[in-house]
Formats: C-alpha cells, sequence, structure tokens
C-alpha cells in the first residue's frame, strides 16, 4: 500500500476518534443505590431507568382564600399502589395510569413479537407514595394558583367502555371542576389527551401570567428511560416553530438557569436514537418550556392565559406520541414528527445523506429480503457500486505508482540523505510519467463523508434494534459470539472487553489481507512503516469491537469488496510512459479566421500581378 494511502486511513482513523471524543454522548453515570428496593420482578434503576427524585413536599395553606385551600387534602398511601391504577392498551401501546395525580406510572411500547421486546419509558420511582413520586402527563397551573398540586390528589377515575382510555375529574366544591382524559388514538403511539378547567364560582378566575408562566401546563418528567443513552446520538429536547427543528442536548441542562421557553410551538419532544416523546398542542398561543438537570427535569407545553367568568370552561386538547423513532411510526403519528429524528444536529447535508442511506436499508428490507443483514450486505453493495468510479481511479493511481517504484527506490540510492533532493526529482519524476500523487488519496477523502453517514445511520437506526442476523441477536449491539470469562478495560471504549466478538476481528483478518495482496507503491518500506501497516488493522479492530454489529458488518463486506476490486484492477494495463509533448502548432493553423484572411492576401497579391503583367504586354504592343 502507498504512502499516501496510508497517510489517507491514518487521517481517517484519527478523524474517528476525534468524532467519538468531542461529538459522542460521555457514558451515563450510574446512579447510586437507592435505600427502598425495587418490588419483585422490577428491575432496578440503572443506565436506562433514571432514580426517580421525590415531588418537594407541599406548602402550608395559611390563607383560607387561598387556590390552594380549595383543594381537598394530599393523597394518602393506600397500602397498595395497585388499587389506583387503570390500564389502557392496544396493539401498540400499554399505559398505566394512577388516580394520585391522574398521572402516567408506566408507559411500554409494545415492540417484537408477542411483545419480547417491549421498552418501559418511564423511569421507575422509588419515591414512598405516588403523591411524592414525579410520573409524566401531569398537571402544571400558574405559581399564584395550584402549581402542581393536583399531581398529589386523588382523582376520580372513570375507564372508557372500550377500554381505550380513560377521564379523571378533580373537584373543588364551590370553586372549580378540572377533568383530564386519555384515550388511544387510531394511529400507533399516540394518545390523544384533554384538559378541561370549570369555574364553579360566581367570580372571573384569571389563570396564568401572561408568557412568563402559562395557565396549565401537560408536563413530562423526570426523563425518558429509552434504554439508548450509550448510542451515538444524544438525548435532545426538541421544539419546532414555524417549520424549523430546535435542538438542545438535556446533558446541557442547568438547573440554576431560568425556565427555557419557546412560544408558539407546533410541538416539542424529547428525542433519543430508539425512542422518543412528542407533545402537539390543539390549540393556539401554546408554550413550550424545559427546565431541571440531565436525568431529572421536566417540560411541558402550557396553554395561554385565561380568563374565565362564573360558568365558564376552558377547554385544551393535546396529541402525545410514545414510541420509537422508526420512520412509518413517526410518520404515522402526524406528518412533521418525522423530523425530530437527526443523525447529525449540526450538519444538515451530512443528516439528509444519512436519511437517504437509511431510506435504501428499509428498501433494501422491504422489497429484496426481510432481514436487515441482508439489507446491510445490499446496502454495502450499493455504496461500492457508486463509489467505484473513485475507488477506480485510486487504484489506477496507485498501480501506476506501483510501476515506478523502482525507479523511485533508484532515485532514493541516489539522493542519499537528502530528502529535499529525492522530493524534488520525485515530483519531476510524477510530472514526467503523467502520475498524481494525490490521485489514491484524494478519493479516499473523499469517500469520508460516506463512511461517517453510514457509521451514524447504522448506529442509531432504530431499525436495527433486536434485529437478528446469522449468530447476531442484535445488530445494534455488538455480535457477542460467546461471553469471556474476565472483563479487562479496552481503549477507545466506554465498554470492558467481556466477550468474543467476531465481526471486527475478521474486519481486521479482511484489511490484513487487503494490505498483503496489494503491492508497495514506492520505495521499499522501512521497518517503521511496515510495523505501522501491520499495527493498523489492529488498532481498528479496537477501536470498532464494541461498536454495533451492523456497522462492522459493512465494514467486512467493504473490505471484502475492495479485495475484490483489487483483483480485477491488478489486470488492468497502465502507461508509464514518458508523456510526449505535442509540437506547438503553426502560426498559420492556430485560426481559421488567421489562415483565411491570409490566403485571401495572397490572391490579392496574385490579382495584382496578373493584372500589371497584363500592362507590361500592352505597352510593348504599343
Amino acid at each position: 500500500m502507498q504512502r499516501n494511502h496510508l497517510l489517507a486511513i491514518l487521517l481517517m482513523t484519527l478523524l474517528v476518534v476525534g468524532w467519538m471524543y468531542f461529538f459522542m454522548p460521555p457514558p451515563p453515570k450510574k446512579a447510586p443505590a437507592p435505600a427502598a428496593t425495587a418490588p419483585a420482578g422490577e428491575a432496578a434503576p440503572g443506565l436506562d431507568a433514571p432514580l426517580q427524585t421525590p415531588a418537594p413536599a407541599a406548602a402550608p395553606v395559611t390563607d383560607p382564600d387561598s387556590p390552594l385551600a380549595w383543594l381537598p387534602p394530599a393523597a394518602e398511601d393506600p397500602g397498595d399502589p395497585a388499587t389506583d391504577e387503570i390500564t389502557v392498551a392496544d396493539e401498540g401501546l400499554e399505559l398505566v395510569f394512577t388516580r394520585v395525580g391522574a398521572r402516567l406510572k408506566r408507559a411500554t411500547v409494545v415492540l417484537g413479537k408477542d411483545g419480547t421486546d417491549s421498552a418501559q419509558l418511564v423511569p421507575q420511582s422509588f419515591a414512598p407514595s405516588d403523591a411524592e413520586a414525579v410520573y409524566p402527563l401531569g398537571l402544571r397551573f400558574a405559581g399564584q394558583f395550584w402549581g402542581e398540586e393536583l399531581n398529589r390528589r386523588r382523582w376520580d377515575a372513570a375507564p372508557m367502555e372500550d377500554g381505550r382510555g380513560v377521564r379523571f375529574t378533580l373537584e373543588a366544591p364551590g370553586r372549580a371542576r378540572v377533568v383530564k382524559w386519555f384515550r388511544l388514538s387510531e394511529t400507533s403511539n399516540t394518545v390523544r389527551t384533554g384538559v378541561e378547567y370549570l369555574n364553579l364560582s360566581d367570580k372571573p378566575q384569571l389563570l396564568g401570567l401572561d408568557t412568563r408562566e402559562p395557565a396549565v401546563s401537560l408536563t413530562w418528567g423526570p426523563d425518558v428511560a429509552s434504554g439508548d443513552h450509550a448510542k451515538g446520538a444524544s438525548q435532545q429536547f426538541v421544539t419546532r416553530v414555524a417549520g424549523d427543528n430546535t435542538y438542545k442536548p438535556t446533558a446541557k441542562l442547568d438547573p440554576a438557569k431560568p425556565v427555557e421557553r419557546v412560544i408558539a410551538p407546533e410541538w416539542v419532544a424529547v428525542w433519543s436514537a430508539y425512542f422518543a416523546v412528542a407533545v402537539k398542542p390543539e390549540f393556539e398561543g401554546g408554550q413550550g418550556w424545559i427546565e431541571g438537570r440531565p436525568g431529572a427535569f421536566s417540560a411541558g407545553v402550557g396553554a395561554p392565559r385565561t380568563e374565565l367568568g362564573p360558568g365558564e370552561t376552558a377547554v385544551w386538547e393535546y396529541q402525545v406520541y410514545i414510541g420509537p423513532t422508526a420512520r412509518r411510526a413517526l410518520s404515522s403519528a402526524w406528518p412533521s414528527l418525522p423530523t425530530v429524528q437527526r443523525f447529525f444536529t449540526s450538519v444538515t447535508l451530512m443528516d439528509q445523506f444519512a436519511m437517504l442511506l437509511l431510506a435504501v436499508l428499509n428498501w433494501c428490507h422491504d422489497h429484496v429480503w426481510a432481514n436487515y443483514g441482508i439489507a446491510i450486505i445490499l446496502l454495502t453493495l450499493l455504496v461500492r457500486i457508486a463509489v467505484f468510479p473513485l475507488t477506480y481511479k485510486s487504484m489506477l493511481s496507485m498501480k501506476r505508482m506501483q510501476k515506478l517504484a523502482p525507479e523511485l527506490e533508484k532515485l532514493k540510492q541516489e539522493c542519499g540523505e537528502n530528502q529535499q533532493e529525492f522530493q524534488k526529482r520525485t515530483m519531476e519524476l510524477y510530472k514526467e510519467r503523467g502520475v498524481n500523487p494525490l490521485g489514491g488519496c484524494l478519493p479516499l477523502i473523499l469517500q469520508m463523508p460516506v463512511f461517517f453517514a453510514l457509521y451514524r445511520m447504522l448506529w442509531n437506526a432504530f431499525e436495527l434494534r433486536r434485529a437478528p442476523f446469522m449468530w447476531i441477536a442484535d445488530l445494534s449491539e455488538p455480535d457477542r459470539l460467546f461471553s469471556l470469562p474476565f472483563s479487562i478495560p479496552l481503549p477507545f471504549s466506554t465498554l470492558p472487553l467481556d466477550s468474543l466478538n467476531l465481526l471486527p476481528i475478521l474486519s481486521a483478518v479482511a484489511m490484513f489481507a487487503s494490505q498483503k495482496l496489494m503491492p508497495p507503491s514506492g520505495p521499499v518500506q522501512n521497518p517503521q512503516q511496515k510495523m505501522m501497516m501491520n499495527l493498523m488493522p489492529i488498532l481498528f479492530s479496537v477501536f470498532m469491537y464494541n461498536l454495533a454489529s451492523g456497522l462492522n458488518l459493512y465494514i467486512l463486506v467493504s473490505t471484502m469488496l475492495g479485495i475484490a476490486q483489487n483483483f480485477v484492477i491488478q489486470g488492468a494495463n497502465v502507461n508509464v510512459e514518458p508523456v510526449k509533448k505535442k509540437p506547438k502548432a503553426s502560426p498559420r493553423s492556430r485560426h481559421f479566421y488567421t489562415a483565411a484572411q491570409a490566403k485571401k492576401r495572397e490572391m490579392a497579391k496574385e490579382v495584382r500581378r496578373e493584372k500589371e503583367k497584363q500592362r507590361g504586354h500592352g505597352k510593348k504592343d504599343s
């Protein structure tokens, strides 16, 4: 392999390592062990089940005319929390609500055959009671009104007859009645939600404080237990306003900063690699917001300031999406929701390219073979075909330089230690023989965006989650042929070496074979260069060892196709003879107009000579 080819691979590796270091989210920190133990059958909190912080205790009521005095006492512990639970389910969602706060206690996204791959997105709570727990889909009124106190009261519940919804009611006698209802939509993973406020008093009631505090907000907190925080896409708070999305990593939330508000959002969402929770208001003048810290935040959509006269009712409706980031699922909720998914949040062109690759991958899965391992192989073949013109040019350039290797070695011996003279004569030789020294390096660099786009897409695409292929149980995880009886740290990885991952090892073998099949195209390599060339496949294998098996499958297949291309190129005949200089064209042949004018002048001279000759003959006759 030529020197500039080696430099290109080193540059690619450095860029990938730099990308991993600077742009990948840091590994999530393990939460401290809770004092209480999890009930039997429930997983203890860990990386993907954030530990909840109990809600702050309610402030004592001192003013009998305060809105807080209207409310019944906070819910007492019933002993068995299951007595307060109501389950609503369909083929895509299983939602468990609690009467305490009329909130969502568990949200299971049903996935896989018989639900074997299902994911529970509500963080597990270890608070002493539901009244002290933080659950999603609670209500937050303006601070001068009720705040979040309704989340600590026990509501009356009336399940809908078809089992697809539930209606909760809480009444402050003589003051107000609040109704909150949830109903599974006909579209998958979507819940229609409504909040109704009825003024039962004989005086006007004001809800909200201009744009600083909404009248009432539908909230989601304290996190989304998506189980994908170790993936390449960091969790983001997404707002869509006027057709444009804005992304803010939840890892950058700072509780010391003011609440971040967005006026008139089309929807807001908490999005990560595999799952998204989105809230879309069905009314005008809404306000999106988020506050808190990573792993313990609260986000929501609030209703505008509202004043209600005696007996008047205000109604606010929402659509709530709770589900995977699969394109089909997002599209079924509402048209603009698929834009929540981004493989590159800062480089739009790269994101569009990665989306194109995902569309091709899904097409291969849906129309050729319903297996994502086969689809990755087909995608790799298509990518290889698409970049073949660049690859072919690169390999021809390497072959030309390979033919010049003996002459370069001779130049090296003649120049000795004078590297400057050697470089000068080398470039003169390249120019004489019509060889571009960057011809093999530049095409490889131009292919790097393809690698990066595939890297992010194959690692973060929901479609590969739990997708099997041959011995691989999950193409989004390392292939793990079998577990090892030990665990040691691994460079370039947040995961240890605790299993035998076959694909990166096979990729290293294929890369080593590719090097041996491609003879060197420059002077004889020194021992340091040879050692670096031999180490490159090993280093790359270590770097890729704990990454997604789908990505390693792409690299293995692409390397093997490259070996096949090498065999084809080796049979090609290239010419490195000195380039013949074209003779300079004569001035007469340089331009047609100039030649025509010259011919015209010659003809005129000939006519004049004939006339003069005729006049000469006439004088003699006279």
